[in-house]
């Protein structure tokens, strides 16, 4: 063996030969030179990729053909030992199965999140029950008195006749004042027939209207609407005569709160009258707070003071 390496190591030192020596050993170099390098310098884009496809830098790829491996190393050898030919921008079972299984898994997601949907609106869906219509306010009904009171001029004179107009008359308003008070209206009868107003002052009466308990004892009158009634009364020596007109009573359905708000503002000035000169009581009558009206009282009529009478 040692006597073959010598005689090639002396066939390769001849004259003769040493130029194809240096050929083959800068041959040699060239293809180690090129094999480290790995060609990187002349990557180009391949004939058939399209003009819009990215750049590959860095590994050689040749073109895909049926029928020819695809090198896909860094080397830059353009064959492969062995194996069946594929291509490189196939995705790989792997990855297809992967995405498969992520398709299929999206349509059960959205059927869960449907079913979930579907089911969370049933109740929306459901028609609700019709709440029950509101109970109408409770309403009561209210009687509205409407007068025309004043003092009528002396016979002898020409002055036309002027009334005040007291309309929807408060409970127990004295008139014509708080201060001048002659008489005090004490309210309406059961089915607004009547007003009854009870008199403070002495006076002649002159008039279809009738006295509470009797005519020789009038403490209060009583007026159906249309009635006139006048009341003279004596002053320092003169007669000063009165005129009260029952013009009207109106009945109306109010809510009951309203009408019972109206009751309880009579007037305190006419009740603390009646209380001082003792005739809050109306003889034969007393006033229901339920009603809002006067009714019957159910018992004798009481008494009252001398010096009211009706004019004969």
């Amino acid at each position: 063996m040692s006597s073959f390496f010598s005689s090639l190591k002396a066939d390769l030192l001849d004259r003769r030969l040493l130029p194809l020596v240096v050929v083959v050993v800068v041959g040699f170099a060239l293809a180690i030179g090129y094999v480290v390098l790995g060609g990187g310098s002349n990557t180009s884009t391949p004939a058939g990729a399209s003009a819009g496809a990215p750049a590959t830098t860095g590994l050689s790829v040749s073109r895909v053909t049926p029928n020819k491996a695809v090198a896909e190393t860094t080397g830059g050898v353009s064959q492969q030992r062995g194996g069946k030919a594929r291509n490189p921008f196939t995705p790989l079972p792997e990855a297809k199965e992967k995405t498969s299984t992520a398709k299929s898994s999206a349509p059960s997601s959205t059927s869960s999140s449907g079913s979930s949907s579907s089911t969370a609106s049933e109740p929306s869906s459901s028609t609700p029950a019709p709440s029950a219509p509101p109970a109408p306010p409770a309403t009561k009904t209210a009687y509205h008195a409407a007068i025309l009171f004043g003092l009528l001029p002396p016979a002898e004179t020409p002055e036309v006749e002027q009334l005040t107009p007291y309309e929807n008359l408060q409970l127990l308003t004295p008139l014509p004042s708080s201060t001048q008070a002659l008489i005090v209206f004490r309210g309406v009868t059961a089915g607004g027939k009547s007003a009854t107003f009870t008199l403070v002052s002495e006076a002649i009466l002159h008039g279809p209207a009738k006295c509470l308990p009797s005519d020789s004892q009038c403490e209060a009158i009583e007026l159906t609407p249309g009635q006139i009634e006048t009341l003279e009364y004596a002053s320092s020596g003169q007669s000063l005569v009165y005129e009260l007109e029952l013009v009207s009573i109106t009945v109306s359905k109010e809510a009951s709160a309203k009408v019972e708000s109206e009751l309880r503002g009579a007037s305190k000035a006419g009740r603390e009258l009646l209380k001082h000169d003792g005739l809050t009581e109306i003889p034969g009558l007393r006033y229901s707070a339920k009603q809002g009206v006067l009714v019957l009282a159910g018992r004798a009529p009481f008494g009252g003071r001398d010096g009211r009478s009706r004019g004969r």
